[in-house]
């Protein structure tokens, strides 16, 4: 028994989290058990699993659910914008639908235009949502409607209600969210902290600043610093991202990963148009020329201009704009302490500079920062409202299932594995190895074998942290061009992560920061001389920036001995390491899900809590 909160993020990437007494217990996107990327769905699968895996009876137990977001609109949702569109779908959004509204004063809704995209059989099921979208046949649809907020929370109840009875439903701000889940993940409650939320339309507000502070009773206070709704940054990643021909919403990281091969001599120009757009005024953002919109009036500033250009530009502007920003604030408030999220600060390489600004001590940016955290940032902000003394910090990343989740009880695992390598594959072609596993594994990863791991519970968000990723020998600068080829599919200019025993560190990365900032691949860091001499698999190709996980001792005992026992083969204490996933699919949740990546995806073994899968 207790007092349970059930935190939901209805929209891209849906999540929930569940809470009991100021503590996390799970939390989970709802990807990883539909295995449909970015899944905008009620995330029906991941509460009922959170509910069954910590016995919760919402019809006798103490169950609140918090959403986060009090401006919420169905349209996005049912017409599948994250999951179904592709960047063609995001140019005929751009034509058909944005530009009508914008420069012809017309006034088409979502449904109007992609009637084809409709997916009115998702959760409760088509005859509810056909009584929504009645409302809808005349409506701007979209969240920028102030009409929709209340409409936007009484389906939300509905759904809600429908799933788990009548039960007590709140909505919380979200960048009120963002703050929240920034300071109540990390663990310093002696401090006070400047939390920053920068992304690009919240509940109209888009970048926001307040002081945590423990006062004279033990309780933690919040003051409001700053808040605004002309924040660029965000939507400019966006559409910039589409203009360049990558997917929005989803493709930013890769025109962040391509800004490091372009010179400042050759985006200077750029930079200048964007410098153009808005600047730093104080503790605000303020346009100078505002854009008619974010897509055809930026494409065509940029019209001729090179691809590296822009996206060298844009980062550099991204960098200008925050630094700025938070220099100021820190000049105001005095607060030296820096926690931060929000979509912006999934850009790593200005967290990285942030890090660096001398005004700053250190800087905590949380497991996945973006909205899918969201479901965590609800329940905090609620606990924090409720002045709550014992709120927990997020203690691990790995929230989500064990990767048994979904197969058949009191079967061992040996047997689950063999069944699920037969249903796709035949069994002549694998060798399992129980003994000595773990140093077969670590001699395997030095000889260049590439690797999948699958065990304990899987890691929250966005980054693979050694419970479902793929690992390599970081020393071997051709193993990326075997990953891409074989495995992932990615990008040629992407670089990869790497992940470092806490103790050896400082060897290879020169830090900004404590070493505990670096625990989540939320941060960038400059490599050592040592680190570019023997990780360079794990740099970004062209900068030697590293994205590192560096594991806090005791974190992982699995992933850590097997780093160790290759770093004793090796001399090398790290390893390369990305999610456990084929191109475009949801990292892996499951066993099966992981079987499919190793006969699929072509790599030479996959480790277990208990054995090493080799191929022959």
């Amino acid at each position: 028994m207790g007092n349970y909160l059930l935190g939901i993020n209805w929209e891209q990437n849906s999540s929930a989290a569940l809470f009991r007494d100021g503590e996390c217990l799970g939390a989970l996107s709802n990807e990883r058990i539909s295995r449909k990327k970015n899944d905008e769905s009620y995330p029906k699968e991941s509460i009922d699993w959170l509910l069954k895996e910590y016995s919760v009876d919402p019809s006798k137990d103490q169950l609140t659910v918090v959403f986060v977001s009090k401006v919420w609109a169905p349209g996005w949702i049912l017409t599948r914008h994250y999951t179904s569109f592709d960047a063609k779908d995001y140019l005929r959004e751009q034509n058909d639908f944005w530009y009508p509204n914008i420069y012809k004063k017309e006034n088409k809704t979502i449904f109007e235009v992609f009637k084809d995209k409709l997916d009115l059989n998702q959760f409760p099921g088509k005859s509810f949502w056909n009584k929504i979208l009645k409302n809808y046949e005349n409506f701007n649809a979209h969240v920028s409607n102030e009409e929709i907020v209340e409409i936007g929370q009484k389906v939300r109840e509905m759904v809600i209600r429908e799933h788990l009875g009548d039960i007590n439903v709140l909505f919380m701000d979200h960048s009120s969210c963002h703050n929240a889940y920034a300071y109540y993940s990390q663990h310093d409650r002696k401090k006070d902290f400047l939390s920053i939320s920068l992304d690009a339309f919240g509940d109209n507000i888009n970048y926001s600043a307040k002081i945590y502070r423990r006062n004279s009773e033990g309780f933690i206070e919040s003051e409001d610093v700053v808040k605004g709704k002309d924040f660029a940054i965000g939507r400019l990643y966006r559409y910039t991202t589409l203009i360049l021909g990558l997917k929005p919403n989803e493709h930013e990281y890769k025109v962040m990963g391509l800004a490091p091969y372009c010179k400042p001599k050759y985006y200077d120009h750029v930079l200048s148009i964007f410098k153009d757009i808005q600047d730093v005024d104080g503790l605000h953002f303020n346009f100078i020329n505002r854009p008619k919109d974010f897509f055809f009036d930026i494409r065509e500033k940029l019209f001729s201009e090179r691809f590296d250009s822009i996206a060298g530009g844009l980062q550099a502007y991204t960098e200008y704009l925050i630094l700025s920003w938070v220099k100021n604030l820190i000049n105001f408030t005095k607060v030296k302490n820096i926690c931060y999220a929000g979509g912006v600060a999934m850009n790593v390489k200005a967290n990285m500079s942030i890090s660096k600004l001398p005004e700053v001590a250190m800087l905590h940016v949380p497991p996945t920062p973006d909205d899918t955290s969201q479901a965590i940032g609800a329940c905090y902000h609620f606990l924090h409202q409720q002045k709550i003394k014992k709120i927990l910090p997020i203690v691990s990343p790995y929230l989500g299932r064990y990767p048994s989740s979904g197969l058949e009880e009191n079967i061992s695992q040996k047997k689950q594995i063999l069944k699920l390598i037969e249903q796709i594959d035949s069994l002549d072609n694998y060798q399992l190895i129980t003994e000595n596993y773990l140093d077969i594994a670590a001699e395997k990863l030095a000889s260049n074998n590439v690797l999948g791991i699958i065990w304990g519970r899987e890691e929250f968000g966005a980054r693979a942290l050694g419970n479902r990723s793929i690992v390599a020998n970081p020393q071997n600068i051709s193993i990326k061009k075997k990953i891409n080829e074989r495995i992932k599919d990615r990008d040629f200019w992407m670089p990869f992560a790497a992940s470092f025993l806490e103790d050896y560190s400082e060897q290879y990365l020169d830090l900004d920061n404590p070493k505990s900032s670096y625990s989540f691949m939320t941060n960038a860091v400059d490599s050592s001389a040592k680190g570019r001499e023997n990780i360079p698999a794990g740099l970004h190709p062209y900068d030697e920036t590293c994205r590192p996980q560096i594991i806090p001792k005791g974190a992982n005992i699995l992933y850590e001995t097997l780093i160790e026992k290759f770093g004793n083969k090796t001399g090398i204490f790290a390893l390369l390491n990305t999610s456990l996933n084929l191109h475009g699919s949801p990292i892996c949740s499951s066993y099966k899900d992981a079987i499919n990546v190793l006969v699929k995806g072509d790599l030479d073994g996959l480790l277990t809590e208990n054995m090493l899968i080799l191929k022959i």
